[in-house]
């Protein structure tokens, strides 16, 4: 018990530690500063609730010899592999950082199973004793087992190609000239880690299969800097639509420290339009369409001042009576721009991942005002968020799959 309690409680310091943390994150306001003391935080914070996991584990499993050396073996991955995020990004990912993020997500499936496995042994306290101990002798083999298989599984579905989604919209008073335009969302690459040169160069010749009109990428598209990227994210330049390519930041963008430099890079050297709180109208004859998009909200955290979203700047200038379709990463993003804007026909977003693995679509769907698909907020106005095309962290995706869309917008008269 009191070995139990001494661990407690410096588990609970490095929880204060990150409490700490956070408050200097607040109080400091250069970005380089932030960069580093969230890095920091995030670090022990995530540190902090998987050793609670880790310690839960080894006294579970302690008693069997087998699965004792399994959750040893798990247990260091996974406190390894948040730090091989930042020390070890290349061109395309290697076991390096794929086996570590492995063991996380099997971390994270063993946890929660050997925790519903204890509430069930406490629901047969009532019964006899035998019966009780068969089925603790049945939780040590099973739990891990149904780990290995939902990690694998969930691993799987990563390297699947991602499923195309198809939705039509309706846009009140688009000009039939633009009618059944096709957009290719894209949101969510991550490349960095764990996702790298290859499946970008898959991505660009599978979207430019189905010959879009426009292709956006609405935020996340990488989480390390344009000096570690750069070769990576070299083939997004050979995307072909008729009317470009359109990218705005996520939050991961901001995590780099290095957002201006790819919002230079991508423009100048890769001919991408980058929406910084801006719009750009596509035209076709006298018909026009106002493609506006915003900066994360993340960057106000971050203290980019330069970078805090404005749908209002972003849109003025767009001519009037022309449809406004919304780049905006973060579904709350989506919300402010319905507020801030009499007139907003779609909101494109992503960042949900749609929970990327459960149970974290629980914290996710309420976390956010739109969690996933299509919706009408009203009659005029439509927000559509993507599941985003790959994952951050874990290599998983668990009753949520990746995706891509082609969004046509139909021409409907008010």
């Amino acid at each position: 018990m009191a070995g139990t309690f001494r661990t407690a409680l410096k588990l609970t310091g490095l929880s204060i530690l990150a409490i700490v943390c956070i408050q200097l994150h607040i109080s400091i306001n250069k970005p380089w500063y932030r960069y580093k003391l969230m890095r920091l935080q995030i670090l022990t914070f995530l540190q902090t609730v998987m050793s609670y996991g880790s310690y839960y584990l080894y006294r579970t499993y302690k008693i069997s010899s087998l699965w004792k050396k399994f959750a040893v073996i798990v247990i260091v991955l996974t406190h390894v592999s948040f730090f091989a995020q930042y020390m070890f990004i290349a061109d395309n990912p290697s076991i390096v950082t794929i086996v570590p993020f492995l063991a996380f997500g099997c971390h994270v499936f063993m946890c929660l199973g050997t925790l519903c496995a204890d509430i069930g042994t406490f629901l047969f306290i009532p019964f006899t004793m035998k019966i009780s101990v068969a089925y603790q002798k049945f939780k040590l083999n099973f739990v891990p087992v149904c780990a290995i298989i939902l990690t694998l599984w969930s691993f799987i579905n990563t390297i699947l190609p991602p499923q195309h989604s198809t939705v039509h919209v309706p846009i009140n008073g688009l000009d039939p000239k633009l009618n059944n335009l096709h957009i290719i969302h894209l949101s969510d690459i991550h490349v960095g880690p764990t996702t790298g040169k290859v499946f970008v160069d898959w991505l660009v010749n599978e979207v430019n299969t189905y010959n879009p009109d426009v292709v956006v990428i609405t935020g996340d598209l990488v989480d390390s800097s344009v000096k570690n990227l750069r070769n990576a994210v070299w083939n997004l330049k050979n995307f072909k639509s008729k009317y470009g390519t359109f990218y705005v930041t996520g939050n991961h963008e901001y995590y780099t420290n290095d957002v201006d430099n790819w919002l230079n890079y991508l423009r100048d050297q890769l001919g991408l339009i980058t929406l910084h709180n801006q719009h750009h109208v596509i035209r076709e004859g006298n018909a026009s369409l106002c493609v506006a998009g915003i900066d994360d909200i993340q960057a106000e955290k971050m203290s980019y001042t330069d970078h805090s979203p404005d749908p209002v700047t972003a849109t003025e200038g767009c001519p009037d009576d022309t449809p406004i379709i919304m780049l905006a990463h973060q579904p709350k993003a989506a919300k402010l721009t319905i507020k801030s804007l009499p007139r907003v026909d779609l909101v494109l977003s992503g960042h949900t991942h749609g929970g990327q693995f459960f149970p974290v679509h629980i914290p996710v769907y309420l976390a956010n005002p739109y969690f996933a698909g299509l919706y009408k907020v009203s009659a005029d106005t439509h927000v559509y968020v993507s599941r985003g095309l790959r994952f951050y962290g874990a290599p998983t995706r668990f009753l949520s799959y990746p995706e891509f869309t082609s969004v046509y917008l139909v021409s409907s008269q008010p």
